[in-house]
């Protein structure tokens, strides 16, 4: 909703001072009208080496006993798809069916309440999955696009993140997996070897802390067991390590007396919709104060109020509003979608794992055993988020300051050994470049953020991407936005050429030179 006066800490940029390094961009609309023409896209899923990550790897393998789970949210040609990619695969599987009912329209706000109900959905979910192991009736569930797996002793937990055509007909699900494991590896080197770090973004954000040798067995490659256990007890192998497409920028841990992120976290973005703008004040990792937000902030300050004299398994001190959470998307590929934005898992949720985009998480830690003794104790659980789009990420470290990223881009796409990687597969500009960066009127194109974007957010980006999908080459114009996707070889690997390095025949696309 929109403010008559915004608050004082909102940033003024003007004229877009980002456009020359980070202009909008944004992919053709592929009109997808035949499951067949999905199928080049789940072959590169069907095919990759499985991981536990946000990725979707599923490594089918002939007579593997598979549980697909959808429901009326998905797109019935997305699920017809996935059986004909099943079925070619020779698995044996069943399609679980989930009603829930009609789809809603989401505003941001909206964030609050999906979240206290979602983590109770991810513990049934984890519920279920260990009746479905104990029992080991399937080697192998896709279902869900985030949260944590079980342990993979009796059955693999994998990702379904396809919830309509345009979010499956995308290059970021052709990426080979060993390009998608170096970019992964990469990030978490270089987080994990911090000292200290600090993320900045041009929304408002400034936060900074201290990566203690307390989180980090010795060495620093995995967690410290003690913590890990007491988290994610049972399930060392999610919580010891970085979750693959989904680093994890701070230890999604808490250090017992050493929490000592303080700063601001700004952003007009959560998981569900773009949100007024919504400033969190840290001290110690506590949210200390909730600043506008419009109606998303008026309903986080009051569950903060609710929550703050009460005391959660776990948590550094009393309330429930604790930051835990930076993670860093990995795939260049990952695109907001237009079509339905924002309804059902049309949302923000899939745009967090593109690469450079950060994910400020708070509340409790997402299916850890400490939220789950929260929840059977009934006390109120769950987290909420803001997106930072152009961040810069830098580390101090024995051999001094470092970048991980800057003005949103993963630096990890410009590393020479990373470019060797691409190259085997095809031209390395194309698969190591983003395919997507929002406009935001006053930041990276021209206008004036607070007057035409932060005082209503999600009523700009509903525009922009009606006018993005169905008046493209008007769009790109109106942005002065980058068109490398959408011409020449840019818009033959948008299109689908980028599946010609499975074998298989791309999906005709009508948008060539869509951009004029």
């Amino acid at each position: 909703m929109s403010h008559d006066v915004l608050h004082p800490d909102v940033p003024m940029w003007r004229d877009g001072p980002l456009h020359p390094t980070r202009p909008p961009r944004c992919p053709p609309f592929v009109e997808i009208t035949r499951a067949e023409q999905l199928l080049p896209y789940l072959e590169h899923v069907a095919s990759r080496p499985y991981n536990h990550g946000l990725n979707a790897c599923w490594d089918l393998k002939e007579g593997e006993r598979v549980l697909l789970r959808v429901d009326n949210w998905h797109s019935d040609m997305v699920i017809e798809a996935c059986k004909k990619i099943l079925t070619k695969y020779k698995v044996k599987f069943d399609v679980k069916y989930i009603d829930r009912g009609q789809v809603p329209q989401w505003v941001g706000a909206d964030e609050v309440a999906y979240y206290l109900f979602r983590t109770k959905e991810l513990a049934q979910w984890m519920d279920e999955w260990e009746a479905i192991a104990s029992k080991q009736a399937y080697d192998k569930i896709l279902m869900g696009y985030g949260g944590p797996v079980l342990t993979d002793r009796f059955v693999k937990i994998q990702r379904m993140p396809f919830i309509t055509p345009e979010i499956l007909a995308s290059p970021a699900h052709a990426m080979p997996a060993e390009l998608l494991t170096a970019i992964d590896r990469w990030t978490w080197d270089r987080v994990r070897l911090a000292k200290q770090v600090r993320i900045t973004d041009p929304e408002g954000t400034d936060i900074s802390f201290t990566n203690h040798d307390g989180y980090w067995e010795k060495g620093r490659n995995l967690y410290a067991s003690r913590l890990v256990d007491q988290t994610w007890q049972g399930n060392a192998k999610f919580g010891a390590t970085y979750l693959p497409g989904h680093i994890t920028g701070r230890p999604w841990v808490f250090l017992e007396g050493m929490e000592d992120g303080c700063g601001v976290i700004a952003g007009t973005t959560n998981h569900i919709a773009p949100c007024d703008w919504t400033q969190l004040k840290v001290e110690n990792a506590k949210i200390t104060e909730i600043n506008a937000g419009g109606e998303f902030g008026e309903k986080l300050r009051r569950l903060k109020e609710e929550t703050d004299h009460l005391q959660y398994p776990g948590m550094p001190g009393k309330g429930l509003m604790y930051w835990w959470e930076a993670s860093i998307g990995t795939n260049p590929h990952i695109h907001r979608p237009r079509k339905d934005f924002p309804s059902g898992f049309v949302n923000c949720l899939y745009e967090r794992v593109r690469s450079g985009v950060i994910h400020m998480g708070f509340g409790t830690i997402i299916s850890s055993m400490d939220e789950r003794k929260a929840a059977r104790s009934n006390l109120p659980v769950g987290h909420w988020h803001l997106h930072l789009y152009f961040p810069d990420y830098t580390t101090e470290t024995s051999q001094g300051t470092d970048w991980v990223i800057r003005q949103g881009r993963l630096l990890a796409l410009d590393d020479p050994d990373i470019r060797k990687i691409a190259q085997k597969y095809g031209d390395p500009d194309l698969w190591l470049d983003e395919s997507w960066n929002p406009a935001v009127p006053g930041l990276n194109m021209a206008g004036d953020y607070r007057a035409h974007y932060a005082a209503d957010p999600l009523k700009w980006v509903k525009s922009e991407l009606d006018i993005c999908r169905n008046y493209h080459p008007l769009f790109m114009k109106m942005v002065q936005a980058d068109g490398k996707y959408c011409s020449g070889e840019g818009a033959r690997f948008w299109s689908g050429g980028c599946c010609d390095h499975s074998g298989v025949t791309p999906p005709t696309a009508s948008h060539h030179n869509c951009c004029g």
